[in-house]
């Protein structure tokens, strides 16, 4: 075999080889290529081997069964209902009931408003009794707080401190110094991460 001229063929090259329509200089080199010649080959083997594999389609009554699942509106169902509609409301019964359905809530909303116009007193004095019943209700809660609140095991103790104005100051010093301790001892803490950070980088 002589040494082959050209380039070596391409994916595209033996597609077209494959087709029938390779030019002749390119058949030549595949003549002369045994390494071109051996892919050709498998490529047609492959080819082969893929038109010889059975047509692959859908069961049959398969498109029947798809359409069976899909529902679809019925356009003469829908205009069914609209000419039933339109046959229940032509009735004079129909029309009487719908009438009359309307002027009872007409009639019932007209008779809320007459009444609350005539008995503005009886609402207002319903109001009254609401409001007051309202204002003892929140008195008797308050009553009862205070009370839990004085019968506090504490509030002995306390009440006798506030009734003694140094003991109440003296109170009010301890209770500052005790929160001003605490606010220079959490600064502290604080503070300690960061020289401990400035320690180590040096």
């Amino acid at each position: 075999m002589t040494h082959p001229s050209g380039p070596h063929f391409s994916p595209d090259d033996i597609e077209v080889w494959l087709s029938g329509a390779l030019p002749p200089e390119r058949e030549r080199h595949l003549e002369t290529c045994r390494e071109c010649l051996e892919r050709a080959h498998v490529e047609r083997e492959i080819v082969e081997q893929l038109i010889a594999l059975p047509a692959m389609g859908p069961a049959l009554g398969f498109s029947d069964r798809v359409m069976q699942s899909v529902i679809l509106p019925d356009p003469f169902a829908i205009r069914s209902l609209e000419a039933r509609r339109q046959r229940l409301f032509a009735r004079p019964k129909s029309l009487a009931f719908a009438a009359s359905l309307t002027l009872l809530l007409l009639g019932s909303m007209t008779a809320s408003i007459v009444w609350t116009l005539g008995h503005q007193e009886t609402l207002s004095a319903l109001g009254s009794w609401l409001a007051s019943e309202t204002g003892q209700a929140a008195w008797l809660a308050l009553r009862g707080i205070a009370t839990n609140f004085i019968e506090q095991p504490w509030y002995a103790g306390a009440r006798e401190l506030a009734a003694s104005p140094g003991r109440l100051a003296l109170a009010s010093a301890f209770a500052s110094l005790t929160y001003l301790a605490g606010v220079v001892a959490l600064r502290r803490l604080l503070a300690l991460p960061t020289q401990q950070v400035a320690h180590a980088s040096l």
